[in-house]
């Protein structure tokens, strides 16, 4: 297992704190995804009075372009034909936030905060233009972390996070959020994820609960054993 790096631990640190910050309360670093394999860096559960259901968020933290690369030749393409989809998309997401204003998912304690759910509209050039981002995504993301994650709609919303300047917002992946920080000064959300049903709040908050107690054991134990140390007399073998 490769050793994680200084400025990894303190980016998923500081999604951490971020994610407390907007009220979600249930927070873990290095949590095993329900009914997969994957570990994610940081998974966070918000509480609503509003929403009958929690939110469950989930940040994958990334600090180099070969966290998130795969090879492929026609990857300078796929991202200007990218880039000029997002555009598109955008745009689009913007006018429909107007004309829709019921599509907004009140799951947040600040408003400006608050993800749309697009996913039940019927706007034909909207799904285009999704369909189209998706197919392209399929080839640069095909069977990574990524795709799968999204692909089994894990969490209601999920987020990258990166270092600032790692990757155009076009280059998030479908559906995510994006946060960029440098490990010590405050995150900044540049780009909103999408807000997606899911069902399995129960074995988040379970899987939650286990990377907490996991996490907090150690360093228990270690001051345990100091503790443990310190009283025995200065002749005992």
């Amino acid at each position: 297992m490769p050793v994680e790096s200084e400025l990894h631990q303190r980016l998923k640190e500081q999604t951490f704190l971020w994610a407390y910050d907007r009220g979600y309360r249930c927070c873990a670093m290095e949590v095993r995804a329900p009914r997969t394999r994957f570990i994610v860096d940081v998974a966070a559960i918000r509480f609503s009075r509003t929403q009958s259901q929690p939110t469950v968020a989930i940040f994958e933290c990334k600090q180099s372009r070969q966290d998130l690369e795969r090879d492929n030749r026609r990857r300078n393409e796929l991202r200007a034909t990218l880039l000029d989809l997002q555009e598109r998309r955008d745009k689009l997401e913007r006018l429909l936030a107007i004309h829709y204003p019921a599509l907004r998912v009140s799951d947040s304690l600040f408003p400006e905060w608050s993800a749309f759910d697009f996913s039940t509209l019927d706007h034909k050039p909207y799904r285009q233009t999704v369909d189209k981002i998706e197919r392209i995504h399929r080839h640069l993301l095909g069977n990574t972390k990524f795709d799968l994650m999204s692909r089994y709609k894990l969490a209601n919303v999920h987020y990258l996070v990166t270092i600032p300047g790692l990757l155009d917002e076009a280059e998030v992946p479908l559906g995510w959020g994006l946060l960029e920080g440098d490990g010590n000064d405050e995150l900044f959300e540049k780009r909103l994820p999408v807000h997606v049903q899911q069902s399995e709040t129960i074995q988040w908050m379970e899987q939650i609960a286990k990377a907490s107690t996991r996490h907090n054991s150690k360093p228990i134990r270690e001051r345990h054993h100091r503790g443990e140390a310190s009283q025995q007399p200065e002749n005992w073998h």
